[in-house]
């Protein structure tokens, strides 16, 4: 087999394989976002296996996207995917240990959601960020933008800050700084997730255009 022949079936297995470590990712970001309405302890072992899952691609993924850049000295888009790729695995793993961040306060679930006026902050944000996640999710799987176009539907993250503070700050009676603590921690994580997606979201665009502005824009999340 020529040798650029062969580095162009690395290129694909390693396409399809970050197809299938973002699939994990998106059953996590799913499943974190089902633990708000069936906080089940079984629902948060999943998540915690799926890391692990999640965690061995990533360190596997990264060797052979290293091994590709050292053996056979990439350029233009062959470059660009692999150091793209390199980039959207650190976000994969990194929303992943988010999900998990929200599998491991299941407990505190139950208690969050006795005080409506927080918890439907807290659900209305898990949504947006788990329709944010999938819609980036197939764009990579179709290395298309057209389902990024999704994005400019969906509120942006900003938009819940205020109004969860808000409404944690007026928090009273004995239990108030447990349901805080547990929001706040909540929230942070599904806003982070929505963080690192946009990032994705920005690499995409790179890929797919070349354009580097786009790289710059990464930064601002």
């Amino acid at each position: 087999m020529p040798a650029r022949l062969g580095f162009s079936d690395d290129l694909e297995s390693l396409r399809l394989q970050v197809e299938v470590m973002a699939l994990l990712v998106a059953d996590s970001v799913t499943g974190a976002r089902r633990i708000l309405d069936e906080p089940n302890p079984e629902i948060a072992a999943q998540l915690v296996e799926a890391d692990d899952a999640i965690d061995e691609m990533h360190v596997s993924l990264l060797e052979q996207c290293y091994t590709m850049l050292a053996r056979e000295a990439p350029v233009a888009s062959d470059l660009r995917l692999i150091v793209s790729v390199i980039r959207v695995l650190h976000e994969l793993e990194r929303i992943g240990d988010l999900a998990l961040r929200v599998a491991k306060a299941v407990d505190d679930i139950p208690l969050v959601a006795c005080h409506p006026e927080v918890f439907e902050v807290l659900r209305a944000l898990a949504d947006n960020v788990a329709g944010r996640f999938l819609a980036v999710q197939r764009g990579w799987s179709a290395a298309s933008l057209e389902p990024l176009a999704e994005l400019d539907d969906i509120d942006p993250l900003i938009a819940f800050a205020d109004p969860l503070v808000s409404r944690l700050m007026a928090l009273s009676g004995d239990d108030a700084v447990r349901v805080a603590l547990a929001a706040m921690g909540v929230g942070r994580s599904f806003d982070r997730i929505g963080d690192h997606t946009e990032i994705m979201a920005s690499r995409l665009r790179y890929l797919v255009t070349g354009d580097p502005s786009y790289l710059a824009y990464e930064v601002t999340w």
